[in-house]
């Protein structure tokens, strides 16, 4: 689908609009792109405070968010930037829409918060497992992929040949039941809602183990979703476990 918004011939018929704003012609507008900025967490004189004027791209990433109230077994979590417009219009057509043109716009975003929460973690070397929170097999019926993996990849290869640790994405959480979706439930009913929920893939026990990980998610909102990942990890017999999104809601503070 990405590829065909850029042809001119299916923008008759499927006209290429804007993925934060609906604006027609382009699939990311320079309006969205300058609020985008706005939108970064910055760390300056360690304080943290909304970037302005800054373009993501050239950012090193976001600071430490933590949900409140905080999970059990919650790992320390890195973002990005706010979860507002239009960086929220765009993951909600990224992942539930099927934009995967806006991969470009997002990407940077994911990676930048993935290297700030290597750099902020101390892990400079050896190799660290980049693990994207898994979709349920319902949501994978009808999106026909795994858009988080997909993003992953392209985080993760955005920062290969950086000094650092060898990156690896390892899609190693499944579902072990059935969910309900997160979106319509609150602090407590989401947490209920994924108790028990995820397991690591019987295949990739003997790679998580006594590995660092990286969990990586879109969004962070009440944390319910890294707790319950760590969970699984951790009885697999992980090492250490932080987290990286590309944004983080108003529940959770810097």
């Amino acid at each position: 689908m990405a590829r065909l918004r850029e042809s001119d011939l299916v923008d008759l018929v499927l006209p290429r609009e804007c993925g934060g704003c609906l604006r027609a012609g382009t699939h990311w507008c320079l309006r969205c792109d300058g609020a985008l900025a706005t939108l970064a967490f910055e760390v300056a004189g360690g304080a943290v405070r909304q970037g302005r004027a800054v373009r993501p791209a050239d950012r090193g990433g976001g600071p430490w968010v933590v949900p409140h109230p905080l999970p059990d077994g919650m790992p320390p979590v890195h973002s990005w930037g706010v979860y507002a417009d239009p960086l929220r219009a765009a993951v909600s057509a990224w992942k539930d829409v099927g934009r995967r043109d806006l991969e470009a716009v997002l990407t940077p975003l994911l990676a930048a918060s993935v290297d700030g929460a290597l750099s902020g973690s101390g892990w400079v070397d050896g190799v660290v497992l980049v693990v994207p929170a898994p979709s349920s097999r319902r949501a994978v019926r009808e999106r026909g992929d795994t858009p988080l993996e997909t993003l992953c990849r392209g985080a993760v290869a955005r920062l290969s040949g950086r000094a650092g640790p060898i990156l690896r994405v390892a899609p190693a959480l499944r579902h072990v039941r059935r969910v309900q979706d997160q979106s319509g439930l609150g602090t407590v009913e989401r947490r209920g809602n994924l108790d028990q929920a995820l397991s690591v893939i019987p295949l990739w026990d003997n790679v998580i183990r006594g590995r660092r990980v990286l969990l990586v998610d879109d969004v962070v909102t009440t944390g319910a979703t890294f707790a319950e990942a760590a969970r699984a990890l951790r009885a697999a017999g992980s090492g250490p476990v932080v987290c990286a999104t590309m944004a983080a809601t108003q529940r959770t503070r810097g």
